[in-house]
């Protein structure tokens, strides 16, 4: 799936392209006459706004100080919080549900657009390619 994202990226005017797309990315990206893009969705964090949300802190709040910092020495490269709780109680389950919206909740009150978020989208929108986004606080919203 990520090829045919980053395919939309490439075929913007280098005007309207993110510079953060990576060599990888570029790489990878399926040829246009292989794959028409039928829409896109974007996670917040990172993509479309700048990243407002103190994950650290978070992790910290949901799993406790001792195993944050064993699950984070046990990977290094994130941590999937989701995975951890998913076999939790459904009452613990609860409660770290409601830490995540909360941290989610805070950082829309920090929330930045990325620049040429706006112009991006607008683009897509122009050449009537649907888009949407994820966010886990909507997720967990609905699930609560």
């Amino acid at each position: 799936m990520r090829s045919v994202l980053c395919k939309s990226f490439l075929s913007l005017h280098p005007k309207h392209r993110p510079s953060s797309i990576s060599h990888f990315a570029m790489s990878t990206a399926v040829p246009a006459a292989r794959a028409r893009i039928r829409g896109v969705v974007f996670d917040m964090d990172g993509t479309l706004t700048v990243p407002a949300i103190d994950f650290a802190a978070m992790y910290n709040a949901v799993l406790g100080e001792d195993e944050y910092r064993r699950i984070k020495a046990e990977n290094p490269s994130g941590i999937d919080i989701l995975h951890h709780i998913e076999n939790w109680s459904p009452d613990r389950q609860r409660k770290a549900y409601e830490i995540i919206v909360d941290h989610e909740r805070q950082g829309l009150d920090r929330l930045q657009i990325m620049p040429g978020a706006a112009e991006l989208c607008g683009f897509l929108d122009s050449k009537k390619i649907r888009f949407g986004f994820s966010s886990y606080a909507v997720e967990f919203a609905d699930n609560t």
